[in-house]
């Protein structure tokens, strides 16, 4: 299944075509970084020199934020040439929240990633696609909280519907600006977030995956005192765990 085409000009299409080309030659060139970096990391280890293993470390983190922003890139011109593919299978949700957190608290050590609830239901779709939701939503999360130290992640099953609530203490969104983070390239402008890396897409992907599951994500944000960002899944698509 894929989303509806989007119409491009021909302007669009060239940038559409660009992004996609420059997208894939990343890719290839930060396999290869990945790949030399763990490499280097378990000789390292084996000979107990830790200080070095921690310093690639580092730098296979600063590798996973890469590959992140560019699949982020790709995932832009997929979705509006109608080209983003999912896959129709039984997933356990629970599981790709869980793996989600695990993997943004090895990313980021400075903060815990905390779960609350369990979803009493596997979604039929895409695993990949919906951990990405989940994975960015954390990492927006944590990135935007740098003087607080947790996030949380609170999951709530109902006769109708799965939500999933992602909760930061940081910064917050000014209210003009809310309805607009969902918009491709739009990032929220204030003296705080200049120094904050960013291309303002992950939010416009995450409602994009969102929107192809009949789903709705909203958000809720204090200046100074953080945001929530609240997703809700039908459970016109999913199945029991005890199939």
């Amino acid at each position: 299944m894929v989303l509806d085409t989007f119409v491009y000009t021909e302007p669009e299409q060239l940038r559409a075509d660009l992004l996609s080309m420059a997208s894939h030659e990343l890719r290839t060139s930060l396999t290869v970084l990945k790949l030399q970096a763990q490499f280097l990391n378990r000789r390292l280890a084996r000979q107990g020199l830790y200080d070095y293993v921690a310093i690639l470390t580092q730098m296979e983190e600063q590798i996973q934020t890469m590959e992140r922003l560019n699949g982020d890139l790709l995932n832009v011109s997929t979705i509006q040439t109608g080209r983003l593919a999912y896959v129709e299978e039984s997933v356990d949700l629970n599981k790709v929240l869980q793996e989600s957190a695990e993997v943004m608290q090895q990313m980021h050590p400075t903060h815990t990633v905390v779960v609350r609830g369990t979803a009493t239901s596997c979604v039929v779709g895409d695993r990949v696609r919906l951990g990405q939701v989940f994975s960015n939503l954390l990492s927006n999360a944590i990135k935007y909280s740098p003087g607080a130290d947790t996030v949380e992640m609170e999951i709530r099953s109902a006769a109708e519907a799965i939500s999933i609530s992602v909760c930061d203490h940081g910064i917050g969104i000014p209210q003009e600006q809310r309805e607009h983070i969902f918009e491709r390239f739009y990032r929220a402008v204030d003296p705080s977030t200049n120094a904050i890396p960013g291309l303002g897409i992950g939010l416009y992907v995450v409602a994009e995956i969102i929107k192809h599951y009949g789903g709705t994500i909203t958000v809720e944000s204090v200046l100074g005192q953080g945001s929530m960002f609240h997703v809700v899944l039908p459970l016109s698509r999913h199945e029991s765990l005890g199939m």
